[in-house]
C-alpha cells in the first residue's frame, strides 16, 4: 500500500487501520486506533468503532494542513528580515552572494522549487534539466543544449549571461562556476527580466520551423548586420549563412535588401 496520505500526516499503519474500518474491518485496540480517534478519523461505535466518512475526516484534515501552509507563508516575512539582518548589518541588501560550489548547486535547485508561477532560465553550460511544476521557459545556448528538456525550449547561439528568474520575486545570476548572486526585486531585478523577453523574441524553436527561421532571417536581413555577423548571430558558418540568405532572397523574388523588406512586409515577416 503507498503512503498517499502520508501529507496529511498519517503513518503507513494509520491508513492501513483507517482502510480496514472502511471497508468494516475489525482494528485492535492500541496506539494506531487511538490515533484515529484523535485525528477525527474514526469514532467508537456500540463498543467498537467506525470510520467517519472520508469526504469529511479527511477534508478536515486538508483544511488544518492548508491553515498550517498559511501560517508558514506569513512566517517567511518576519524570517526574511532577520536573515537579512544577520547577514548585511546594518541595513537589509537586495543581493546575496554566493560563493561555495555545493552552495551554488543548492540554491540553484532551492530557488526554481520555491517558483509559484513560471520559471525563466538563461542556460550557457551544459546541466541536466531540472523538472519544476510551474510554466518554465529556457534559452539555451546551442552547445548547452541537452537531450528532453522540460518545458518551452528555444536556443540562440551565445548568451550573455547564465539567469535563473523566478515569478518576479528573486533572480539567480551565475558570476562563474562556483559563485553567483541572488537578487531580490529592485531596478535590476526589472533589467534581467526584460532581457530575458527579448531574448526569448529572438531566439529560435530548439527544434524551428521554417516559418521561425524564415523570421529570423529576415530580421538579420534588415537589421544592417554584415554576412559575417548575421553568421555568428545564427551560430553557422558564414558561407552557409551565405546560402540561407541567398536561400530567403530568392523566396522573396528579391535582388536587394531594400527589396527583401518590401516583399517581408507584404508577407507579414
Amino acid at each position: 500500500m503507498t503512503d498517499d496520505l502520508a501529507v496529511l500526516g498519517l503513518t503507513p499503519a494509520e491508513q492501513a487501520a483507517y482502510r480496514a474500518l472502511i471497508a468494516h474491518q475489525p482494528v485492535p485496540a492500541g496506539e494506531v486506533l487511538t490515533a484515529l480517534v484523535d485525528k477525527g478519523l474514526a469514532t467508537p461505535v456500540d463498543g467498537g468503532h467506525e470510520a467517519v466518512a472520508p469526504d469529511i475526516a479527511l477534508e478536515v484534515l486538508i483544511l488544518d494542513r492548508e491553515r498550517q501552509l498559511r501560517e508558514a507563508r506569513e512566517h517567511i516575512s518576519s524570517l526574511m528580515v532577520a536573515y537579512r539582518k544577520h547577514v548585511t548589518a546594518p541595513r537589509p541588501t537586495l543581493l546575496e552572494y554566493v560563493g561555495d560550489a555545493a552552495a551554488v548547486r543548492q540554491r540553484i535547485v532551492q530557488v526554481q522549487q520555491a517558483a509559484r508561477l513560471e520559471v525563466r532560465r538563461l542556460i550557457r553550460t551544459p546541466q541536466v534539466p531540472l523538472e519544476v511544476h510551474v510554466e518554465c521557459r529556457t534559452i539555451y545556448e546551442t552547445a548547452a543544449l541537452q537531450p528532453d528538456p522540460c518545458g518551452e525550449v528555444r536556443v540562440v547561439p551565445t548568451l550573455p549571461v547564465e539567469l535563473y528568474l523566478v515569478d518576479d520575486r528573486m533572480a539567480l545570476i551565475m558570476l562563474g562556476e562556483d559563485r553567483a548572486a541572488i537578487l531580490q526585486p529592485c531596478g535590476l531585478l526589472d533589467a534581467y527580466q526584460e532581457l530575458f523577453e527579448r531574448l526569448w523574441e529572438r531566439a529560435l524553436p530548439a527544434v524551428p520551423d521554417e516559418e521561425a527561421e524564415a523570421r529570423l532571417l529576415t530580421s538579420l536581413l534588415l537589421s544592417g548586420l554584415s554576412d559575417g555577423q548575421i553568421a555568428r548571430e545564427l551560430g553557422v558558418s558564414p558561407r552557409t549563412a551565405q546560402r540561407k540568405l541567398a536561400g530567403l532572397m530568392q523566396e522573396l523574388g528579391a535582388q536587394t535588401r531594400f527589396q527583401a523588406g518590401a516583399q517581408a512586409a507584404l508577407r507579414d515577416l
